[in-house]
């Protein structure tokens, strides 16, 4: 996972009180606020560096909603268990192409043990929002 140095704010969502994975301690801002998974969250947009949702809560919604809040090069993290077949009604593909919609996924980190076949086999995901404005229009019609 990468390093981030100097967070200053940093959004929390559908963890229970106190139960943050140690991995994600590290990317706690100076300012943290933590909340339940709400349809929409009570925030202004562009307002975090860093956003951590607990994998239970992954959805288009969560996701978009995430997006709307991150700062622009903001990051997103979450863990998802891979040995289920689906989660909340997606399957892991569906998670990665609902969060391709608006982030790059930068790194994919699989729990120790994951080569083994031992243990939970989660997977870390850690994306960047996307600068829609940096990109270019590669479509072209037909004519």
């Amino acid at each position: 996972m990468p390093e981030l140095k100097d967070i200053r704010t940093s959004l929390e969502v559908g963890f229970p009180e106190g139960e943050l994975p140690e991995r994600f301690v590290r990317y706690r801002g100076r300012e943290t606020r933590a909340i339940p998974l709400l349809a929409e969250f009570p925030f202004e947009d562009s307002q975090f560096e860093v956003v951590m949702l607990d994998g239970a809560v992954v959805s288009r919604k969560s996701v978009k909603e995430t997006h709307r809040v991150l700062r622009p090069e903001g990051r997103l993290f979450f863990i998802v268990w891979e040995r289920t077949s689906s989660q909340q009604g997606f399957t892991l593909p569906d998670i990665y192409s609902t969060v391709r919609d608006g982030f790059n996924i930068i790194d994919v980190e699989r729990s120790p043990w994951w080569r083994f076949g031992y243990g939970g086999r989660t997977i870390t995901i850690c994306a960047q929002k996307k600068n829609w404005k940096s990109l270019t229009n590669t479509y072209r019609p037909y004519v």
